[in-house]
């Protein structure tokens, strides 16, 4: 038992270090040697762990994703209203890149755009939590709170989108400097075209054709 527990220990602190150094130099700058230079070990106890430098680059993600997730089903569990829990959703997204600058680096510039990623433990943890937005929308179209006519998977993605232009910018020029500021200027927004209204009459002339989004659970 302490042997398994020294070595997720030393586990943890290659994925520590190599998140800074990805974060720091991209995954084609960034090596083996470097990482293992930095976490004060030899580039063979780091290869009894991950066999490949793109294996540890995938292992990032895991562990980080799951703890975010974990925390926002918690919540989740604890607030009422489709509304607010989504805001409590952004609001734990941002917190997040907000507080672990490295992890928002890898997702948004080096992974993001990453097949490979696709097929990893890392990303299934991903869409698995991303779902609760779904599941939330839904839970708000049950109860009335918002449209009938509401496609899931299309506020989802104005959602994600959002969150993944602010945090890219923010990583790149340093601004919005506070994201969490942005949690409530976009939550109001959104809610504002998702909530019930009370029923009106469609004049014809202003009746538009409703836009068709294919309902995808791919992140």
């Amino acid at each position: 038992m302490a042997v398994k527990k020294k070595m997720e220990a030393r586990k943890r602190q290659i994925i520590g270090v190599a998140a800074k150094v990805f974060a720091g130099k991209g995954f084609q700058e960034a090596t083996i040697s470097e990482i293992a230079q930095k976490a004060k070990i030899s580039e063979a106890s780091i290869y009894e762990y991950f066999t490949t430098k793109e294996g540890l680059l995938f292992s990032i993600p895991a562990e980080s994703a799951k703890e975010i997730f974990d925390l926002m089903e918690f919540h989740l569990k604890l607030i009422r209203g489709a509304a607010n829990k989504l805001r409590s959703i952004v609001f734990l997204f941002m917190h997040s890149y907000q507080n672990h600058a490295e992890f928002a680096s890898i997702i948004m510039l080096i992974l993001k755009h990453n097949k490979r990623f696709l097929e990893t433990e890392g990303h299934l943890v991903i869409r698995q939590g991303i779902k609760n937005i779904n599941k939330v929308i839904e839970e708000g179209v049950d109860s009335g709170e918002f449209r009938k006519d509401l496609n899931p998977y299309l506020v989802r993605s104005i959602i994600i989108g959002t969150i993944e232009h602010l945090v890219t910018n923010w990583i790149m020029t340093g601004r919005p400097e506070n994201l969490e500021e942005f949690v409530d200027p976009m939550i109001d927004c959104i809610i504002e075209g998702i909530q019930s209204r009370p029923s009106e009459p469609v004049h014809w002339s202003m009746r538009k054709m409703p836009l068709e989004v294919k309902n995808n659970d791919e992140s």
